[in-house]
């Protein structure tokens, strides 16, 4: 066990001993275990916060967080039984594994601007100057070797970026690199552009100075991005009250989020390796925080979903459904018994004619 695994250790003890103490007398509650699968970047900083802070804790839940390296890996642990919630986009994420009879559904959001159908906060593409990368030419794009993560909404959001700005994508050379080594991928000359993600957009700028090139950084109307916590469908529906008090907590630390950018961005530092914290507290700066999933949310989903059977990303032979990305039920009882997590959110727009950043 090293020393932050010890650490994280004796705060999960400490948070489990506060309830117990908090409990009547000779009752001492009986902590439940849960394995959270969740992806290595700043989205997952609700969890972090969650864990850290013993909100979890307080509703009798254990909650282990496991870092991995996509949504991908996340959806099969879920599907595996080896975690009984996982981090992941609930547009491409779960439009892909429902297209592969991975029956996922969302129970809860964090990242996410509910008053925009698509907006990517924390998706970025990073160019070299050097290359004679121009983000006023895209035609500059051509030729180059650009460093993607297969599969992902980072992989999905460039090659929305190329289709609105008219660049022949088979004339550019895409590599699957994992994302946390973009950074230093790109610094060393291997790729000439990459597409990361928060915290290693801030990382990747920092390193290279003023030879970095940013193409596009949170970009609005390329593809809907909403990320939360997932489950299989089947599961949920059977364990309502037990994914609520996990939603309750995730609802709880999303707003210590908001109102807490810097020290949100010194607990992320503590379960991401060798993150710097000016690069979280940056690229927190980014990230929007809200957990409600609007008229606008919903209608980016189908959006998403439906664009990728079209651009031939998914094989499906039936449209998406709203239903299928999100079941709001827990999220319903957690906006009536914990009014307070929403009240410095700004009001919704009503209608989808209201949303800002129309896709596509």
């Amino acid at each position: 066990m090293n020393f932050r695994q010890a650490r994280r250790a004796c705060l999960a003890l400490a948070a489990a001993m506060t309830v117990a103490l908090a409990a009547v007398p000779g009752q001492a509650q009986q902590m439940r275990d849960v394995t959270y699968m969740v992806v290595n970047n700043l989205f997952s900083t609700p969890a972090y916060v969650a864990a850290e802070n013993g909100y979890w804790a307080k509703h009798g839940l254990n909650v282990t967080v496991r870092l991995t390296g996509s949504g991908r890996a996340v959806t099969q642990a879920v599907r595996a039984g080896d975690a009984q919630f996982g981090h992941a986009a609930l547009s491409t994420t779960i439009a892909s594994a429902r297209a592969s009879g991975n029956m996922l559904t969302g129970v809860v959001a964090y990242y996410n601007a509910a008053d925009y159908i698509a907006k990517a906060g924390g998706r970025a593409f990073i160019g070299r100057k050097d290359r004679g990368i121009d983000p006023k030419n895209p035609k500059s794009l051509e030729g180059k070797r650009v460093a993607i993560l297969t599969g992902t909404t980072n992989d999905v959001y460039v090659r929305a970026w190329f289709r609105k700005n008219n660049v022949d994508v088979t004339k550019v050379t895409l590599v699957s690199v994992p994302v946390e080594n973009m950074p230093i991928t790109l610094q060393q000359g291997l790729v000439d552009a990459v597409a990361p993600w928060e915290p290693y957009t801030a990382q990747v700028i920092r390193l290279l100075g003023d030879n970095a090139v940013v193409i596009s950084r949170g970009e609005e109307s390329l593809v809907t991005d909403v990320i939360g916590a997932v489950a299989h469908e089947d599961w949920v529906k059977k364990n309502y009250d037990f994914v609520e008090l996990f939603a309750t907590g995730i609802a709880e630390a999303t707003q210590f989020v908001r109102n807490n950018p810097k020290a949100a961005a010194e607990i992320a530092t503590r379960y991401l390796d060798g993150l710097n914290i000016d690069d979280a507290t940056e690229g927190l700066k980014f990230l929007s925080w809200d957990p409600r999933v609007s008229v606008c949310t919903l209608e980016g989903l189908v959006r998403t979903g439906n664009d990728m059977i079209k651009s031939g990303l998914l094989k499906r032979d039936k449209p998406f459904t709203a239903s299928e990305f999100y079941d709001d039920t827990v999220y319903k009882r957690i906006v009536e018994k914990h009014p307070a997590f929403f009240k410095d959110l700004p009001p919704l727009p009503k209608t989808v004619a209201e949303c800002k950043g129309p896709l596509g």
